[in-house]
């Protein structure tokens, strides 16, 4: 009978540890997700802010008062990026690097492929620009394969909105390399990974330009 009574309170041991266990890792997986989710989401308003500034310094021509020189980190950042990438379809707005910046990375940010030429420095630019689809939080293209033929993409550069027209889409293997059409106007080129070692590539072509 007492050693039925020992083996009873063992399991109970056992039981009362494995639930206070299972407990700790509910807990801990809970927090993690919920930190993630805050993280992101303070990410993403900071990066919100960094797009609203590059307009608000891109406009303002005066030089900032001394006094005033109390800039945040984030208004700091803003002033690396060099232009804004726009996609009203798929509610994109993303802040671009210098292609020679060390955050031009695709595992950051929207990436300028090499090859790609801005509009003051040719007359027939071609923006090229790679960006990962999916779930994290840097899959920025995850939505690209909503555009549709006529879609507009915004580009906006030194004091220009360029807008362009989704002209054509097709699909390539994915080699590490980039295979793209040479056209004899300007375009933005957007390209994103899909199923079965496949990207896709879609090409807008300049159809208006503005101030902004």
């Amino acid at each position: 009978m007492a050693l039925l009574k020992k083996e009873k309170s063992i399991k109970n041991k056992i039981y009362t540890l494995f639930v206070v266990i299972g407990t700790f890792l509910i807990i801990g997986g809970t927090s993690i997700i919920i930190y993630d989710y805050l993280n992101n989401k303070n990410q993403e308003k900071i990066e919100n802010e960094k797009v609203d500034n590059f307009f608000e310094i891109e406009v303002n021509e005066e030089p900032p008062i001394e006094e005033e020189k109390q800039e945040t980190d984030i208004q700091d950042d803003s002033l690396d990026y060099i232009a804004i990438l726009e996609i009203p379809k798929i509610n994109l707005k993303r802040g671009l690097y210098d292609k020679n910046s060390s955050k031009n990375n695709v595992n950051k940010n929207i990436y300028f492929l090499k090859e790609t030429t801005l509009p003051d420095e040719q007359t027939n630019s071609h923006i090229i620009l790679a960006s990962h689809s999916g779930n994290s939080r840097v899959a920025f293209f995850n939505n690209l394969k909503k555009l549709k033929i006529s879609d507009e993409v915004y580009f906006y550069y030194k004091g220009i909105k360029y807008i362009y027209e989704v002209s054509d889409r097709y699909e390539i293997e994915k080699t590490g390399k980039a295979f793209i059409k040479n056209n004899s106007t300007s375009d933005i080129t957007l390209i994103t990974c899909i199923k079965n070692n496949m990207q896709v590539v879609y090409i807008a072509t300049l159809i208006e330009k503005e101030n902004y």
